[in-house]
């Protein structure tokens, strides 16, 4: 295994992802592989290993659609041969006058197939429509088995790529911060105590990047998904620093 020099000063977490990343995915001269879906946390710490280890590979990412959250990686070695990235949509129509369709109805819903996280990328639920990137190996089991979610009738199809036009809607908001610190922008988020927040913390109500954690201490960066229980799901955006106080004045955008 190559040595990790790039993150001697990371965390454990991030050292154990890259061990992960190393053992699963393969580098060979003169051929290209692509991955299974990847968090944006896994793309971030790919890329990394990608520019210190394996400077000769190229790599590139795709979700299925521009807006992208989830990603499968092309580890590119020759630039002469390509692989394809066997995503598939899988899109159902649903009448939402007397149920509405959460994305945790459809994500328990897969989980309840028995189908590991990195099959499929992103689930996108609309106001009638619901869209699922999965694994061309899998796509025709999931779109005859998933037949419900929760009382909603699903009915999956095949949807070429190309023809896929999501647009998610965001609503940019503004936040005051000592740090970066994970507690302290969720704290600043919901408005709520730095202890309220040890308790969502504690009761595994937050994510980041797809990662349940439970550690408020954790640093967020730029780009980071935020997904909190019963608030939604935010992007940490950008920030400003005040040379004064030196409090940051950070950017956070929330999917509606």
């Amino acid at each position: 295994m190559k040595k990790l020099n790039f993150l001697q000063q990371a965390s454990v977490e991030q050292k154990e992802v890259a061990e992960k990343l190393l053992q699963s995915i393969s580098f060979v001269e003169n051929r290209n592989t692509v991955t299974k879906f990847l968090t944006n946390f896994e793309q971030v710490i790919l890329e990394q290993i990608v520019a210190y280890n394996y400077s000769d590979f190229k790599i590139e990412f795709f979700g299925g659609y521009n807006d992208a959250e989830k990603k499968k990686a092309k580890i590119i070695s020759n630039e002469y041969y390509d692989v394809d990235y066997d995503i598939v949509c899988l899109k159902a129509k649903y009448n939402n006058k007397f149920n509405k369709i959460e994305h945790r109805n459809i994500l328990g819903a897969i989980h309840n197939l028995g189908i590991n996280i990195n099959r499929f990328g992103d689930i996108v639920v609309l106001e009638n429509e619901v869209y699922i990137f999965v694994d061309e190996e899998i796509a025709d089991y999931i779109a005859m088995e998933f037949t419900k979610a929760g009382r909603v009738n699903l009915n999956f199809e095949r949807v070429e790529l190309a023809d896929v036009a999501i647009e998610k809607k965001y609503e940019d908001f503004e936040i005051v911060s000592s740090s970066f610190r994970l507690d302290s922008i969720v704290a600043k988020i919901t408005n709520k105590s730095r202890s309220k927040v040890k308790e969502f913390l504690d009761q595994d109500f937050i994510k980041l990047n797809h990662v349940i954690v439970r550690n408020g201490e954790k640093n967020c960066a730029i780009q980071d998904i935020i997904s909190i229980r019963k608030y939604g799901r935010f992007v940490v955006k950008e920030y400003k620093q005040n040379k004064k106080s030196l409090k940051y004045r950070i950017t956070i955008s929330k999917l509606i």
